[in-house]
């Protein structure tokens, strides 16, 4: 998987996900993920697929229902605000998927702890993240280093579990509640 791009279904297979749990998906933006995370939690699952744009909830769900999941449900939130998200219960996932979101935000603590409030203890969050020196992506300027995202995570409570295989032009750290 190194030599080519990201892909959400091979990744997600080295998340601890299991049928039943509930993930988040935060700044689902094309859907990708949520469909991953859906179909490994199968119809007792259930995938909140958020983002701020409405029109990426848009294609989120006609992704959905293109490959005939009904267990993904569309919330529109503000990560960047802390509670931003209050339609996703407290402690109420699994797993909380933040890909290629943090770099995007002004304000990633509030992101990262809205994270740490969805999830239940012992939840993870999977943070995805372009590599600096990745010839496609964002801006470079705008790119976060993984020692950026550890410190980011630590310091909002979250604790290392693993870095994952994500591809020649990401990284993906899994961290624990």
């Amino acid at each position: 998987m190194q030599n080519r791009f990201l892909d959400p279904q091979a990744l997600l297979r080295n998340v601890p996900l299991a049928p039943g749990m509930v993930v988040a998906d935060f700044g689902c933006g094309n859907g990708y993920y949520s469909i991953a995370a859906a179909s490994k939690v199968g119809q007792k699952g259930q995938v909140f697929a958020i983002d701020i744009m409405p029109e990426a909830l848009s294609q989120t769900a006609t992704l959905a229902k293109m490959e005939g999941l009904r267990n993904i449900v569309m919330r529109q939130c503000d990560l960047e605000k802390f509670g931003g998200c209050s339609d996703l219960p407290e402690t109420s996932c699994d797993l909380v998927i933040v890909a290629s979101l943090l770099h995007q935000i002004e304000k990633k603590d509030n992101a990262v702890r809205e994270a740490y409030r969805a999830l239940k203890t012992g939840g993870k969050i999977l943070v995805v993240e372009w590599l600096p020196e990745a010839k496609l992506g964002p801006a470079p300027q705008d790119r976060l280093q993984a020692t950026e995202i550890k410190t980011l995570l630590e310091k909002n409570g979250f604790r290392p579990v693993k870095e994952l295989p994500a591809g020649a032009f990401h990284y993906a750290w899994l961290y624990s509640k």
